[in-house]
């Protein structure tokens, strides 16, 4: 009998996985991964500074966020399944949730490779609503396609890149979902996102001693594809999110 169950089960899956990887960062960040290193050419007495990691960032936090991306993903490919069977068809190895960045590509999928083979009409009308191409030339800020984009990459070429970055404490972003599109909300004057080349200061050196006015905070992030420069758990728990909260709603009345 179809249902959404076996759907919902994968996301609860990957909602593990995060939850493991939560444990992992606090070990990291107590052993005090990372470093201000005074800018080689900034003066002596107003010197900036470059956050740096003391060491590569550990292949597990990459291994961890592949499993939940992985489950992410196959969550979708089983919700076309599941539509399948409710449909009273039987779905075939060609069925899977197509996330395509233009419309030729879509119409290839299902025409051509038989994605959507079996579904209603009106709950394969719902999956092209949710194309990333919908956006533009600014696909790539949509969800299904960050997740379609990071998943391949751990599927089928290495582990993900990831990266210690550090912001000012009243900079500190977040990730947030809005129609299908990620976005990152910072406080006034941050940049809209950090990476390793961001510089800290000027702080001002008295009595020997380099005086901050602010409080830095680290975070691993992303260092690759769209989400590049965001944080791991931040990103990864909003599209579990918006898979549950926005997309599986979208179907239940197909069940």
């Amino acid at each position: 009998m179809a249902s959404l169950n076996s759907v919902e089960l994968k996301i609860f899956r990957a909602a593990l996985h995060l939850k493991g990887l939560e444990p992992e960062l606090e070990r990291y960040f107590q052993g005090n991964p990372g470093k201000l290193v005074r800018e080689p050419n900034s003066p002596a007495d107003n010197p900036t500074f470059t956050f740096v990691a003391r060491e590569e960032i550990p292949a597990r936090f990459g291994l961890i966020v592949g499993d939940c991306l992985q489950n992410l993903r196959s969550s979708l490919d089983y919700l076309v399944w599941e539509l399948v069977l409710a449909a009273k068809n039987t779905p075939g190895r060609h069925n899977m949730f197509p996330i395509c960045s233009d419309p030729k590509t879509f119409k290839q999928a299902l025409g051509k490779r038989n994605r959507l083979l079996g579904v209603h009409p009106d709950a394969a009308a719902e999956i092209e609503a949710l194309q990333p191409y919908h956006l533009g030339k600014d696909f790539e800020k949509a969800v299904l396609w960050v997740l379609e984009d990071l998943t391949n990459v751990n599927k089928h070429r290495r582990i993900l890149l990831t990266n210690l970055v550090a912001g000012e404490k009243h900079h500190a972003h977040t990730i947030i979902e809005k129609d299908g599109e990620l976005w990152m909300s910072t406080g006034p004057g941050a940049p809209p996102v950090f990476d390793c080349e961001t510089k800290f200061g000027p702080y001002p050196v008295i009595d020997g001693k380099v005086h901050m006015d602010t409080e830095l905070v680290a975070f691993v992030a992303f260092n690759e594809g769209p989400a590049k420069g965001m944080e791991i758990t931040l990103c990864l728990n909003e599209w579990a999110v918006y898979i549950k909260d926005t997309i599986l709603p979208r179907f239940q009345r197909f069940f």
